[in-house]
């Protein structure tokens, strides 16, 4: 588990630089109008934050919680595509930043007794890590 969140802690700290240096040209271009734009992929990533968050806090005092969303319909709903880019990057950093530290509080025990949506916290965790490894490399091409 160490790795995975020593893998995280490098995204929070490299990931915001990153976004920044992609011109907003770059960032706002929709190749296809039923595709993402990388400000929409980073408006998505911000919703998976959220909603984990919530996994997170959840699984720890409720018996396997199913928390589920509509990743198409909340990024819509969220109208990242009009968003300001460094008001999508603060968002994502500080959401992100309060993960990391919540995933560290986590006992050892509770990643591998704990579960929402039938996985364990542990697995949940990894997922979270490779997901935004994901898209991040998504935003970076």
């Amino acid at each position: 588990m160490n790795l995975v969140l020593e893998e995280f802690e490098h995204i929070i700290h490299a990931f915001p630089e990153q976004v920044m240096q992609i011109s907003e040209e770059d960032f706002d271009v929709k190749v296809d109008p039923f595709r993402w734009s990388k400000k929409e992929i980073l408006g998505h990533l911000i919703d998976s934050a959220f909603v984990n968050y919530s996994r997170f806090i959840r699984a720890q005092f409720e018996e396997n919680p199913k928390i589920y969303y509509d990743q198409v319909e909340y990024c819509k709903s969220g109208s990242y595509q009009y968003a300001e880019k460094l008001q999508l990057r603060d968002l994502w950093s500080s959401i992100n930043k309060q993960l990391l530290f919540l995933f560290k509080q986590i006992t050892n025990k509770n990643l591998t007794q704990r579960t929402c949506n039938d996985h364990s916290l542990a697995f949940l965790m990894n997922d979270y890590v490779s997901h935004l490894q994901h898209h991040r490399g998504q935003i970076l091409i």
